[in-house]
C-alpha cells in the first residue's frame, strides 16, 4: 500500500515491516477512517484530466491553424490528431506531477500522525490550522489531537 512506501522512504524499513508499522500507527491513533477516506488521489486525478483536456484543446487549435500539420504521418484530420496527442501528453505529464504532489500530501499525513507535537513546536500556526481542519472533518477520530 502507499502508506508502507512512505515508511520505507522515511525510515528505511523493509516493505513488509513498514506496512505493519504504518498500519499499527494509524490503528493506535484511530485514524483508519481517515486513511480510507483519503480523497487526495481522486482530486489529483481529476486535475490531470482537466490539464489533459486543456492541452488537447491547444492541440486542436494548433491543428486547425495548419490542416497539413500531420499530413505526412497518415492523419487526415489535423484537429483530431492534435487534440488526441495534446490530451495524452498533457495527461501523462500532469499525472507524473500530481503523483509527486499526492506522495507529498501522504507523507505529511504520516509525519503528522507520527509526531504531531514536533509539528506544533516547529510550525505552530500551520499545526493549529491543520488540527482545526481535521477536527472539523473527522471529529471522532481527531478528538485526541
Amino acid at each position: 500500500n502507499k502508506w508502507a512506501y512512505i515508511y520505507v522512504g522515511l525510515y528505511g524499513y523493509s516493505y513488509l515491516e513498514a506496512g505493519s508499522n504504518v498500519i499499527t500507527l494509524f490503528q493506535n491513533k484511530g485514524w483508519t477512517t481517515i486513511i480510507t477516506d483519503d480523497l487526495v488521489d481522486n482530486v489529483l486525478f481529476l486535475v490531470s484530466i482537466v490539464i489533459g483536456l486543456l492541452t488537447g484543446l491547444v492541440g486542436l487549435i494548433l491543428g486547425s491553424m495548419d490542416a497539413n500539420m500531420f499530413a505526412g504521418e497518415g492523419f487526415e484530420d489535423a484537429k483530431l490528431a492534435g487534440f488526441i496527442i495534446g490530451l495524452f501528453v498533457g495527461f501523462l505529464l500532469s499525472s507524473i506531477l500530481m503523483g509527486v504532489v499526492g506522495s507529498a500530501v501522504n507523507t505529511v499525513i504520516v509525519c503528522y500522525a507520527e509526531s504531531p507535537a514536533e509539528f506544533q513546536q516547529n510550525h505552530p500556526q500551520l499545526s493549529s490550522e491543520m488540527r482545526e481542519a481535521w477536527v472539523q472533518a473527522w471529529p471522532a477520530e481527531c478528538s485526541n489531537l
